[in-house]
């Protein structure tokens, strides 16, 4: 089975690639900030998403359409009955 070598990639790609890291990694600190209820960081990071380009939804929209994250409660815990 012949596979193809792998074709250089364009500076372009690999800019456009290290700016979706970049971006990704934004949003994940903009989730870690707003679920401590730091307003102000969160509104720094918009302001940074919105600086290059990624900030095409207002926040309310793209919570909107993301998938929310829901606890469950677990059961209790039984512990070995010791020295029985």
């Amino acid at each position: 089975m012949r596979t193809e070598p792998e074709r250089e990639r364009t500076e372009a790609e690999v800019a456009a690639e290290r700016r979706r890291d970049l971006v990704a990694s934004l949003e994940r600190e903009r989730d870690g900030y707003k679920m401590r209820g730091l307003g102000k960081r969160v509104a720094e990071v918009d302001a940074e998403l919105k600086r290059l380009g990624a900030d095409k939804q207002p926040a309310t929209e793209r919570e909107a359409t993301e998938p929310r994250e829901t606890a469950v409660e677990s059961k209790p815990r039984r512990t070995a009955a010791r020295g029985k």
